[in-house]
Formats: structure tokens, sequence, C-alpha cells
């Protein structure tokens, strides 16, 4: 960013009794100079139109009645009545806004800019132009309240705009200067020289010639341009020196030819300069013919007052004086001087626009013993103390009770139209915090996850609030998962609430500020296939752990024990005593055991013996029968 500031100011047609100037805010202020009064203060609404960002004084005839407002087109040939400023907004449109009135009573249709309009000319023909941030050119028709006309300037993005009525042409300043053809759209010729970008521009007529001037930005020169809509990368023609950088110059061709050049400086200092139109030439520099500075006239130091605009003053009693603002763009005080070209500085002391205000003020809220706080005298036999405070029996004779006392002091929950509690809203402590950066209060203002609270706290913030707001939710999104919730339930319903006025800032403001929570959100969203896998695997583990624990053995293929737990616990009281003889008796049992297991034997042997005898037995009586049907077969083959 440059060290100058853009000043968007100027005065108006009608011998400067009005002076129109642009804060950072985009505030409008227009000053009566002949009054040293502050004559309107508008504030443009953001959500319709957005903030200003240029003007240009323009008069037209008396405004037209609702009814007759379509049927009746505007004339600017007819005499001149009220005066408008023609203002650019940061959406890219145009309107018009009435001094008499105070608002904004005209808004220009049709095409308009994609970005801010950067600057606006009126060519004293019922005809606006204007140049933006998306390097577009348009021309505007007053009467028709729409664009007519529109083409591109770029590719550097145009800053500055002047109209050159007599050629039809238009002159754009960016880094160079370039002229373009009003009709044929089409560039004619082009001036290079600055090193820097253009600072302010001014053009003017002398005969049949026309010029421009222009300075820039960390450049302590005014160069001149004399259009003649042919060449290219042309240089210009003369070049004055100033001992700082300028934001705003004034030009004045008189009819004995002679030229003023007035150029208002960083510093706070007017150069003016006296030139020959006729006998311009660039084989030397020339310096201001006086310098004027202007300090206060304090007792103790002396302290420079900058000076804001400057004017030539076209009036054939007053024709060497040179109106000028100084002050602050809040506090502006004009005056009317005639410079001392016998001295090289002249310096004008005066007083503090800020000191002179405040005196003022007080004098017109009366004189010093009425500013003082006052006593007001009382009757001190009818008066009843109705405080809590312990008071002296003396003065206090009407004694309240205790209990009106206490209910003084009892603080009741206030509800606001919707039902709501007034003691759920958090806006206090937040504004607080985020005005003095206490990071504990704010943790613990955000901390909060209930979602009225949260929303009846959006609801009452004031809107100056909302960026810092969002630069501390981007910070606890970088935090733990119980910060990030917090500040998700925050910043969605931030989001929610006040839409249109985050939509309403420029977007690479917006940008800037939500580019970190796009940037973690962006983050997380990379790493969510991964942890969904992550989680899907550690959820099937899980599982199958809780399924093994819950299943139950199959009680047919068990085996179950019985244990009967009375014979445990005798079991577990007896003495060594009762073990020992309960061993004998077991090696008795043992011995009667072998004894019945030896006879078993015997007897098994000898029922062994029984059984191959009965087998014997069987066998001769089978051969017995064999041979009786041996000899049966014998007999009967001999017969």
């Amino acid at each position: 960013m440059s060290l100058v500031k853009k000043h968007v100011l100027g005065f108006s047609s009608n011998g400067g009794k009005l002076f129109a100037v642009i804060d950072e805010q985009g505030t409008l202020r227009v000053w009566d100079t002949e009054a040293n009064a502050l004559k309107q203060e508008f504030t443009p609404n953001l959500h319709l139109s957005g903030n200003c960002t240029a003007l240009t004084w323009i008069s037209i005839n008396a405004p037209r009645s609702k009814k007759s407002r379509k049927s009746q087109p505007l004339d600017d040939s007819t005499p001149i009545g009220e005066h408008y400023i023609a203002l650019g907004t940061s959406k890219g449109t145009v309107v018009l806004f009435s001094v008499a009135e105070g608002k904004i009573v005209r808004v220009f249709k049709g095409d308009k800019h994609d970005g801010a309009v950067s600057s606006i000319t009126y060519d004293n023909d019922g005809h606006l132009y204007t140049v933006g941030s998306d390097c577009k050119a348009m021309e505007w028709s007053v009467a028709n309240e729409r664009c007519i006309r529109q083409w591109l300037v770029g590719p550097e993005k145009p800053l500055y705009v002047a109209i050159l009525p007599k050629s039809r042409t238009l002159a754009v300043a960016s880094r160079q200067l370039k002229v373009y053809d009003i009709d044929k759209k089409e560039l004619v010729e082009t001036f290079t020289g600055h090193s820097g970008e253009i600072n302010a521009i001014n053009s003017f007529e002398c005969g049949d010639n026309e010029y421009v001037i222009t300075t820039a930005r960390m450049e302590r020169v005014i160069s001149f341009w004399k259009i003649d809509r042919k060449g290219r990368n042309k240089a210009s023609v003369c070049t004055l020196l100033m001992e700082d950088v300028a934001h705003s110059l004034a030009c004045e061709v008189r009819d004995d030819g002679q030229l003023r050049i007035a150029s208002v400086t960083r510093n706070g200092n007017i150069h003016i300069y006296l030139l020959n139109a006729e006998s311009i030439s660039a084989e030397k520099y020339i310096k201001p013919k006086v310098s004027l500075q202007i300090a206060s006239d304090g007792a103790n130091t002396v302290e420079p007052i900058h000076a804001i605009a400057a004017h030539f003053v076209k009036d054939a009693q007053r024709s060497e004086e040179i109106l000028f603002g100084y002050g602050s763009r809040r506090l502006l005080q004009f005056e009317r001087y005639t410079p001392n070209y016998a001295e090289k500085l002249n310096v004008i002391v005066r007083a503090e626009p800020k000191k002179l205000f405040a005196k003022n003020k007080r004098s017109e809220q009366g004189t010093e013993a009425a500013l003082k706080a006052q006593v007001p005298i009382v009757s001190h036999n009818e008066v009843e103390y109705n405080s809590a405070l312990p008071l002296s029996n003396k003065k206090v004779r009407n004694d309240v009770p205790m209990e009106a006392r206490l209910q003084n002091l009892s603080l009741q929950a206030m509800k606001l139209p919707d039902g709501k509690l007034q003691s759920q809203s958090k806006t206090q402590l937040l504004m607080q915090a985020l005005h003095s950066q206490d990071q504990n209060m704010l943790r613990t203002v955000l901390a909060s996850d209930d979602e009225k609270t949260v929303q009846l706290t959006i609801d009452r913030l004031p809107l100056e609030y909302i960026g810092p707001l969002i630069n501390e939710l981007s910070k606890l999104l970088q935090g733990k998962a119980a910060s990030v919730k917090c500040a998700l339930r925050w910043l969605q319903t931030l989001a929610t609430t006040h839409t249109s006025i985050m939509m309403s800032e420029d977007k690479e403001e917006l940008r800037d500020k939500l580019g970190i929570c796009l940037g973690i959100a962006e983050q997380r969203l990379l790493c969510i296939t991964e942890a969904m896998q992550v989680s899907g695997r550690v959820n099937l583990i899980i599982s199958q752990m809780k399924r093994n624990a819950s299943n139950d053995l199959n009680s047919q293929n068990a085996l179950i024990i019985d244990e009967d737990p009375e014979n445990a616990t005798q079991t577990g009281e007896k003495d060594w005593s009762d073990l020992e003889e309960e061993e004998e008796d077991d090696t008795n049992q043992n011995n009667d055991l072998d004894d019945d297991l030896m006879e078993a034997d015997d007897d098994l042997a000898a029922d062994e013996e029984d059984l191959i005898e009965t087998q014997n037995s069987s066998d001769d009586d089978d051969n017995d029968a064999e041979g009786t049907d041996t000899d049966r077969d014998t007999d009967a083959s001999g017969g």
C-alpha cells in the first residue's frame, strides 16, 4: 500500500460554495465553505449501495415529482437548479445524492462495474464517465439514468479519469496515461513518464490546446501532457517541482493567458505556480511561485495544520484569492486568502479546527457559570431517602423498611420482546473481550455451546464487532475438539444471522477473514477418508471383542462337576489327626480291595477251565453224530 492515502474530494461548480469529501469508512460529508458548517453527513446503506468510492459534482434542474418522473426526462439545458453529487460505490453502481434532501434520490440501472468504481467525472453535457477495478470505462446518461456505452481500458487497473469535451476523448490514468476516443471506443494516444501509480489528475483548455496534469505516488513532480490525438509513449511537455508528494491538484486559466496551478502536498502545504500557457516548455523544471503553510496559534508550541484541498475562486472582484480547507476530513475550516507573491513562504497562523469547534460548542451551550454543575436547593424536611446505604439518624427522618430496601436492590431478569431472557445474552462481555483482546474472557464467552445463548448474543452484537469475532473464531478452530465444536456453533449462527452484512463487504477482505476457516475445513476434508477407514476398522475390532465376550458355551458338551459345599466345608475344618486316620482307613480299604480282586481272578480262572471242558465235550458229541451218519450212508449204499 502506498504511503499516500487516496483523497476523494471536490468543490462545487458554483464558485466552491460547497465542498464534499469521503473518509476512509465511506462516509460522505458536505461542507458549506462560506458558513464553515457541516451541511450534510451521509452514511450509505452497505446492503443496498455499498461504500462511496468516488464523487463528482453535477448541476441539474429541480427534481421531478413522483407522478411525472417517468414522463418528463431531465434536461440539462434548463437554468441551473439544485446541486447533486454523483457517487461511485464499491458495488460498481452510480447513484445521485441530493444535497438539499440529504439522501440518495436516484440509482442508475442497467450494466454496472464488476468491482468498485475507481473514479468518476462529468462533462457538463448530461453524461458521466467512470472507470472501475474491472478495467472497464463506462458512459452514463443522466437523463436516462443508465449506462449507454462501455469498453475495456486494461490491462492495468485504472485509478483516475478526466474528460476532454473539446476533442471528445477520455484520459484514463493508471501508471501510464491513456487517451481514448469516446465515440470509436479506441486508444488514440499514450503517455509515459511516471515511475509509480498516478495519484491525482486534472485537465484544462488553453486556446485550441487541451492539457492534462498528473502527479504520481512517491514522486514530487507535476507533469503536463498535451492532447493531440496522435503518438504513443509521448513525454510530458512541462514539469513542476514540489517538496513532497501531492494528493490534490487545482488549475485555472485566466483571460489574459496566465495559468495558475495549486497542489496540496502530503505534509499539508499548498504550492502555487504561475505560468504562461502560451510558453509552456519542457527545457527546465519550474519551482512554485509561493508556498502556503498553516500553523496553529498555540502559546507553548507551534504545530502545523494540514491543508486538505484548494480551489481557485473565479470571481472578478476577488480573482487573486484562493480558497482552501484545513484540519481533518472530520473537522474542516475554510478560508479565502490572497497570497503574497513577494515572499516564497507565507505562514498563516490559525486556530486548530478541533479547538475552535470545542470553543464554539461551549459558547452555544451557555456561559461558563451555566456549564458548571449546580446543586438544586431543596428542603431537607421534605426529602425521603430511598437508599440502601447507611445514613445517620440526623438526616433520615422517614426510615425505609428493610424489605423495601432489599426489593430495591433485587435484580429482576428482563425479558426481550421475543420472550427470551436478557440475562442469557453475553453481548457486553463479548464486546469487552474483543475490544480489550482479553484471551481469558474470550475463552469464557466463546466456550458457551448453548444455542439460545449464542443466538441471543449474536443478535445483539453491533456490526463493527463482526470482523474481530471472525478472526477470534478462526483461531479457536485450530484448537482441540471441544473448542472446534464451540467455534463451529458460533460461526454457524453468525453466518446465518449476518449473511447480508458479511456479503456486503469486499470480497478480498472477506476471503482474508475466512481464509483460515476455509483452510482448516479443506484440510479436514482431505483427511476424512483415512479417518473413516481407521474408524471402521476400530469399530469392527470392538464389535468382534464384544460378541466373543457375550457368547455362552454349549451346555450339552460341557463337563459339569457338582461339588457339595457342606463336605468341602467340613473337610476344611478337620485337623491333622483326622487326616491321618482317614489315610489309614484308605490304606485298609485298598488292601481289602486287592484281596477281593485276587479272589475274583481265581474264580475267573476256574470258570475258564469249566468252559474249556464244556467245549471239549461238545466236540466229542459232534464227532459221534458224524460217525453215525457215515454208517447210515454206508448201509444204504450196500443195500
